[in-house]
């Protein structure tokens, strides 16, 4: 569960390149939202990271980054396993 949470925020870093692309943790498949990852897995030549209309840069990144370490935490994944979506209160 956490390779796919943390894909949300690799897939749109601005250093994913068409040379180094960082896709490793994006899911893979036909039907997937991935378009590098998708064009792989057709067999075909994926498009230009150019195209890429909003990336996030190193400096956004570097801020979101501790509340996606907080949301890939043992302790917060465990409360989601269960299934349990509703506050107790």
């Amino acid at each position: 569960m956490k390779t796919p949470i943390l894909a949300t925020i690799f897939h749109c870093m601005s250093t994913s390149t068409d040379t180094k692309q960082i896709h490793s943790k994006c899911p893979e498949g036909k039907l997937f939202w991935c378009f590098y990852n998708r064009a792989k897995t057709h067999r075909k030549i994926p498009g230009s990271h150019k195209s890429i209309k909003r990336k996030l840069s190193e400096e956004v990144v570097a801020k979101m980054m501790p509340v996606y370490q907080c949301l890939v935490s043992n302790e917060i994944l465990l409360r989601c396993v269960s299934g349990k979506t509703q506050n107790a209160n």
